[in-house]
């Protein structure tokens, strides 16, 4: 009963730590935009895009924050969050570039993501520093932190990674139901690069860094600019 009850707790910590980075996300994308528009400033897409990437950077920071504060509090070692375990480095290097050249093709299948992937601008070179900073904190948290907490209650890795992706999956609602379905496949990936590289971060970070490098901000450009439209 005890042995459940821990379970069970390890997993309510996690949804409870998952929620408030939701609710941090979403505040964050939301409220800046709608601030300028209160005060009367109307910005363009891209600049909108630009300050929508500055609140995503100030929400994952926050996370990035309170996950270390949890760490810190418990006493626990930086090291179970992934960095001091080794790992095959050249076969998870490997797979880890095959998964994010697969996903950013399918993204680019979106003709205004493809027409703008290869622009330099500032507004890539913001996209690109917060998409690289975004990816390295979410893999953190999501494999880093969920997976380590969940295996320390001695859950399935079949579970561990699924409870992630849907946790990530959800986090990128905003995407809709396709959205949400490819991001859960990415979690899939990400937490078998995990598993792989024996719980190691150097694969999933290495993936998720990739496509937001090459993806974003354009990537987030095109989800604003749908509903911009819709929304009109």
């Amino acid at each position: 009963m005890q042995y459940q009850a821990g379970k069970l707790r390890v997993v309510f910590e996690s949804i409870l730590l998952l929620y408030l980075y939701f609710c941090l996300t979403t505040i964050f994308l939301v409220v800046p935009p709608l601030a300028l528009k209160l005060i009367g400033i109307r910005l363009g897409l891209r600049p909108g895009t630009a300050i929508t990437l500055g609140g995503v950077l100030i929400a994952e920071l926050l996370a990035l924050w309170a996950v270390s504060a949890y760490y810190k509090r418990r006493g626990i070692p930086i090291g179970t969050l992934g960095w001091s375990i080794p790992a095959n480095k050249a076969a998870v290097i490997v797979l880890s570039l095959i998964a994010a050249i697969l996903y950013s093709w399918y993204a680019m299948q979106i003709p205004q993501v493809r027409q703008s992937v290869a622009e330099v601008s500032l507004l890539k070179v913001w996209g690109l520093a917060v998409g690289v900073a975004a990816a390295l904190i979410e893999e953190i948290i999501f494999r880093g932190y969920v997976m380590a907490r969940l295996q320390q209650a001695k859950i399935a890795p079949m579970f561990q990674v699924l409870f992630a992706s849907v946790a990530f999956s959800l986090l990128h609602i905003g995407f809709g139901l396709m959205g949400i379905l490819c991001t859960f496949i990415v979690g899939i990936a990400l937490g078998g690069l995990y598993l792989m590289g024996k719980r190691n971060l150097l694969g999933p970070i290495l993936c998720h860094c990739t496509i937001n490098a090459v993806l974003e901000p354009w990537l987030l450009l095109w989800l604003l600019t749908f509903y911009s439209e819709k929304f009109a």
